[in-house]
Parts: structure tokens; C-alpha cells; sequence
């Protein structure tokens, strides 16, 4: 009984082997003689730009060493090394003993002049005193606060704070050290953002411009990459080298970016967004470029020849200019047996995988 089974089974596969052999002849010659196996590529838009390379070092957006306008000697300090402050910060500061005396002194000095200003106004509408000595009062009153804004000022030069946002380099001074008028202090800078100069050749003076995006890479930290834009381009180019200075600035936020680092720059000039083919899909013949496209002749598959004009390569992509429309479906493989005009097999690329496909010419098509 199982040996008739078995028999039975057998000649059931026989029989669907046959019919799906004969099945994929008919397929065939419906396909035409000599069709060429294909695998195509719709025509689309990639981003394409001119990518302009450069090299440059990191400088910190702004960057001072801290000094004081006075020399005493130092009282307090009110920062370590690598601290990050906030604008308008305190420091440092120096002896106050004199100066708080001299400016006590001024306020005293410009208290008693306002008030005989005041009792001298007072008798001047009275008509008790004569204009002039009105006058000689105003005068003694704005020299006297003039007088107590100096010693103001000269009080606050014995006061450092930070001028702007950052991050503090090396403490060069401690309490009780004497520092003379323009002993740096520390170093500050704002690294939030980084000014990043570098030169590019003239010839590419119309594509820099401010704006422009700019990626670039370190090997400091390999593996990183940091995009910015262009701040500046230099107003006049170098007679000896033929290139122009060009400044860039790169946000900061992570504080990973150091002055001083060497950096390898990539400009993008003219961005844009264009059509485009595989590189492998071009056949180049003399100076001129073809591509062949899977175009459907009364139901039936064939290879068009079609002749473009392009531009950039980048990224195995190939610009089109003119030529080409999008949607299009574009030869890119196979192209050794596919003539102008003859008829194409167009397979779906799962083959690779499974084994076997062959896409419709609707399909080939967007249908």
C-alpha cells in the first residue's frame, strides 16, 4: 500500500515539472529570442553640492587674559582653576583699605556741596544772594561728584569680574601675592562656539559665501564629526598663494571642541537638489555619456539608448542635468548583453536572494 503511494506522488511531481517547464517556455518566447536580464534603477532626486576641502586650527569664539589696572596686593579670590563663570562674576580683589577711605571721603566732600547748593538756591530765589554765587555752588557740586566718581572708578579697579560667559584657564595669582598694574590673572574664554579660519584657492571665491555649511573632522576625536556655516570671507586674496581666508563658526554645546585643535574642513558650495543615476548605469563613449533605460515597445521590454549630460559625482552618484526624467527606470546591471532596441528581461533584485523573479513590463514601468 505504501509503495503504490509512493508511486502515485511521483508521477504527480513528474507531471508539475512538465507543465512548469513548459509553462516557462511559452514565458519565454513571449519575452522574444536573446532577451538580455536586467536589473533597473528609477531615476531620482539626490542632494548634490560642491564639496571644497581645507585644512585649519580651532580658535575659542572670544578669549582674554584677565588683568587689573591697579598693582596692591591680593585680598580675596573667588575662582579655581577650570571654573566656568557667568559675566559680571567676581574674582578677585585687591587691598580696599585707602581707597574705601578716599571714597568715604569724596561722598563726604560731595554731601556738603549739594547741601550748599541747596541753602544757595534757596537764598537766590530770595534774592538774598547774587546769581554768581549760585553759579560758584553749582560748580563746587559737580565738582564734587565728579571728584566722587573717580574714586569710584579707581575702587572698582581693584574689583576683577568676568566679562563675558566662559571658562577659566590656570589661577596665576594667590591671596597675599602683590600683582603689579597688567599681571595676567587667568586666562578666560567662551567656548560655546568655536572660530574655525581657514583658506580656500580663489578659483572658488563665488561658491564660499556667508552660510555656507561646512563639516568637519578632527583626530583628536576620531569618529566625530561637527557641521557649521560660514561667518566671513576675507575681503582681499593672498597675491602669493592665490587664496582667500575664510572663517567659520561651529556651535559648542557639549564643550567638546578646544582652541588649538587642527581640523580637517569640507565646505558644501552651490547645494542643490538634481537628478540622478547610479555610476555604474553610464556608458561613456568619447567625450559624451549614455544611459540605457527600460522603455515599453507594444508590451514588450527593450532597451533605449538615451544620452545625458552630467555633473557631479558623489556618494556613487552621478548628477543629471539633462537627459533624463524622473521616474524613469535606468539599466544599471546586465548592461554587457543590452542593445539599443533589443528587447530586456527586467528581474526583480530578490533573485540575489531567492533564486529567481522576473518583474512585468508594467511593473518595469510604475504600472
Amino acid at each position: 500500500m505504501n509503495f503504490r503511494i509512493f508511486g502515485h506522488w511521483h508521477v504527480a511531481a513528474a507531471a508539475l515539472a512538465v507543465i512548469a517547464t513548459a509553462s516557462a517556455q511559452v514565458a519565454e518566447a513571449q519575452r522574444g529570442p536573446g532577451a538580455a536580464s536586467v536589473f533597473v534603477s528609477p531615476v531620482q532626486e539626490t542632494e548634490f553640492s560642491m564639496q571644497i576641502e581645507a585644512l585649519g586650527t580651532l580658535e575659542a569664539r572670544e578669549s582674554v587674559d584677565l588683568t587689573l589696572n591697579v598693582a596692591d596686593r591680593v585680598t580675596a579670590i573667588y575662582f579655581d582653576d577650570g571654573d566656568r563663570v557667568t559675566k559680571g562674576k567676581t574674582l578677585l580683589s585687591l587691598a580696599q583699605g585707602e581707597q574705601a577711605a578716599l571714597v568715604d571721603a569724596a561722598e563726604a566732600t560731595a554731601n556738603e556741596a549739594r547741601q550748599r547748593f541747596e541753602r544757595t538756591q534757596q537764598l537766590a530765589k530770595e534774592r538774598t544772594v547774587s546769581q554768581s554765587a549760585l553759579d560758584e555752588a553749582a560748580r563746587d557740586l559737580s565738582a564734587a561728584n565728579a571728584q566722587l566718581r573717580a574714586v569710584q572708578s579707581r575702587q572698582k579697579d581693584r574689583v576683577l569680574v568676568a566679562p563675558f560667559d566662559g571658562v577659566l584657564g590656570f589661577r596665576l595669582v594667590s591671596v597675599g601675592s602683590y600683582v603689579r598694574a597688567g599681571d595676567v590673572v587667568a586666562e578666560l574664554i567662551d567656548d560655546s562656539e568655536m572660530k574655525l579660519d581657514f583658506s580656500v584657492p580663489s578659483i572658488f571665491l563665488r561658491s564660499v559665501r556667508k552660510g555656507t555649511e561646512v563639516q568637519v573632522e578632527t583626530d583628536d576625536l576620531p569618529g566625530m564629526a561637527f557641521d557649521g556655516t560660514v561667518d566671513t570671507v576675507g575681503a582681499s586674496i593672498d597675491p602669493v598663494t592665490r587664496s582667500i581666508r575664510v572663517r567659520a563658526i561651529l556651535p559648542n554645546p557639549d564643550r567638546l571642541l578646544k582652541p588649538g585643535m587642527f581640523m580637517k574642513v569640507t565646505l558644501l558650495a552651490d547645494p542643490r537638489r538634481a537628478l540622478s543615476v547610479p555610476e555604474e548605469a553610464i556608458e561613456p563613449i568619447g567625450p559624451n555619456s549614455f544611459v540605457y533605460i527600460a522603455a515599453d515597445k507594444n508590451g514588450q521590454l527593450v532597451a533605449e539608448r538615451r544620452e545625458i549630460q552630467v555633473g557631479l559625482r558623489q556618494d556613487g552618484q552621478v548628477e543629471v542635468i539633462s537627459g533624463l526624467e524622473p521616474g524613469e527606470q535606468i539599466i544599471t546591471d546586465g548592461l554587457i548583453r543590452v542593445r539599443d532596441g533589443a528587447p530586456i528581461v527586467v528581474r526583480d533584485r530578490t533573485v540575489l536572494q531567492t533564486g529567481g523573479g522576473i518583474a512585468s513590463a508594467g511593473a518595469a514601468n510604475g504600472g
